[in-house]
Formats: structure tokens, C-alpha cells, sequence
């Protein structure tokens, strides 16, 4: 896996087959869409439908078993995955399709936000959701089982009221825990808000020597840390609650493909609702290659 960093859409030049984007909620999506629009032969909307549970592409429902099926087209095409405009439940599932058609040459693009919208005290990025008590999504969520080995990979960003939410559910030891923390990140002391928005929760379960240290926009390292924490808690389920940024999002993809059947690596998603509007203006744009 490898990043590239870029400051405009026109230096990427690069051309694809077939591209995936989710819903726009604000001015990068919608850059991104454009781009990929005029970049790509074919280019395809995804939603998760968390009431029917399936996917809808370009607003038609495709069951996650049928999933395989309408991917095939993919195969010997070049393929990219905005990661800006889709939830993890879209580019989780999407990517996973992907791997089991052993399409692995997939390319994932990301766009930092100049700024996130804010009120006086808190940063307005989405309403409440099912919350982590909730059905997950299906092929990705596995049972949690408080009285089994478990590991839960915490990707930490401003929204402390779902970490808050998830320690509640799972009651976790300490030992049982590790916070990826966005630093640096992508502007410097924005890894404060982070913290911050967190702090409570990590004092009051005494979790200030579980941090593990990854850039906000570095999927690598992502990839490179929580390879080594699967194979570090060999004998636990693994799960990832992926609450931070979509870089460190993206690192996970690898880990959650290629774990086997008889010890898959489960996801643990509340289903955030994403607010409209919710950041302002392009920054650096990512694209992030040879993922497997």
C-alpha cells in the first residue's frame, strides 16, 4: 500500500474504467464527483440501505449476496473508490466485494476538508445513529461476546459522544482496548479536538497509555499497526470501530479482506447520519494504491 498526495484534482492525471462515489453532503464531495465523473468511463452512486440492508446502486437495490455478481463487471477494469463521499459501511463493503473477485489493484481517493463546521463547543458532523447496540451491518458485524477474548481498535476522531456510546455497550477492560489517535493531523492542533472531544471517556476508563500514534491522512501506517495488533491478540476476536478519519479508514480495508472465515475481523458501526454541509473547501487530495 502507498499514498500519493496531491494539491489539485487536474495533477493527478489519471484515467479509470469504472468509478464508485457516495452521497455528497459538502463542497469536496461534490469536487470529488465531478472529478471522478470526468475522469472515469462509467461511474456508479452506492448507499447502504440500513432498512432494508442492502446496497442501492444508482438507486437499485443489489442484496449483498448478489453483491459478487454485479461486481464481475469490474474485472480487468481499473477501479477507484471516493472514500470523501461514502460512509465505512459503503467502502467496506464495497472493497470486500472487490477482494473476493480478487480484484486487488483497486485505487481508494480521499479529500481532506479546508475546515470542519462548528458551533461555539461542538463540531457539527452528524446526528446520532442506531448506536453500537444496534445490527451493524451485515457481513461485516460479528456477535460481541463480553465474556470471549475480544480486541477492539478505537479510530478516534471529534466525536467523543460515540466512543462514549460504544464503551458503554461493550464494557471493555483497558487491556482489551487500542485508540488510534490522528497525529499529526491534518492541520496542526486540530489533533487537539480530538483529544479533547474524547478526554472524558479516556479518564474515566483509564485509557491514557492505549493511544497508538498514526497520521490522520496515513492509511500505511494504519495498515502497518493494526497488521501488528491481529497478529499481537492472535487468539482474540478482533474488531474495528472505525469513529475516526477516513485515511485511518482506509488503512483497515487490507486487515477486514483478508482476515479468514475462521476468525474474521468485525466492524462495529453505529450508523451515523452525516450532516449536510458538515466541512469547507478542498485540501490535499489522497490517493492511496496497491492496497493489498
Amino acid at each position: 500500500m502507498y499514498s500519493i498526495e496531491y494539491e489539485r484534482f487536474v495533477d493527478i492525471n489519471s484515467h479509470w474504467n469504472i468509478a464508485f462515489f457516495g452521497t455528497h453532503n459538502d463542497e469536496r464531495d461534490k469536487a470529488t464527483k465531478e472529478y471522478l465523473c470526468s475522469s472515469a468511463d462509467n461511474s456508479f452512486l452506492i448507499e447502504y440501505d440500513l432498512d432494508e440492508l442492502c446496497l442501492l446502486i444508482d438507486n437499485k437495490q443489489v442484496q449483498l449476496h448478489e453483491l459478487g455478481e454485479w461486481l464481475f463487471k469490474c474485472k480487468g477494469n481499473r477501479v477507484v473508490i471516493d472514500a470523501t463521499s461514502m460512509t465505512v459501511a459503503e467502502l467496506f463493503l464495497l472493497s470486500k466485494g472487490l477482494f473476493s473477485l480478487e480484484i486487488n489493484d483497486f485505487e481508494v481517493i480521499y479529500v481532506e476538508p479546508r475546515e470542519y463546521t462548528k458551533t461555539e463547543d461542538d463540531f457539527m458532523l452528524s446526528d446520532s445513529g442506531i448506536g453500537f447496540s444496534g445490527a451493524g451491518v451485515p457481513s461485516l458485524a460479528i456477535p460481541h461476546d463480553s465474556d470471549a477474548k475480544n480486541h477492539v481498535v478505537f479510530l478516534l476522531g471529534y466525536e467523543g459522544d460515540r466512543f462514549a456510546d460504544a464503551m458503554e455497550v461493550m464494557q471493555l477492560e483497558s487491556e482489551q482496548i487500542s485508540l488510534f489517535f490522528g497525529v499529526p493531523s491534518y492541520k496542526l492542533n486540530w489533533e487537539k479536538n480530538s483529544y479533547l472531544g474524547n478526554m472524558k471517556v479516556i479518564e474515566e476508563n483509564r485509557l491514557n497509555d492505549r493511544f497508538i500514534f498514526c497520521g490522520a491522512n496515513n492509511p500505511v501506517a494504519v495498515s502497518r499497526e493494526v497488521a501488528k495488533i491481529k497478529k499481537t491478540y492472535i487468539d482474540s476476536q478482533l474488531f474495528i470501530a472505525p469513529i475516526g478519519t477516513k485515511p485511518q479508514a482506509i488503512g483497515c480495508i487490507p486487515t477486514i479482506c483478508t482476515s479468514g472465515e475462521e476468525m474474521p475481523v468485525g466492524v462495529l458501526w453505529d450508523h451515523p447520519k452525516r450532516k449536510h454541509g458538515r466541512t469547507k473547501g478542498v485540501a490535499k487530495i489522497l490517493l492511496t494504491k496497491k492496497i493489498f
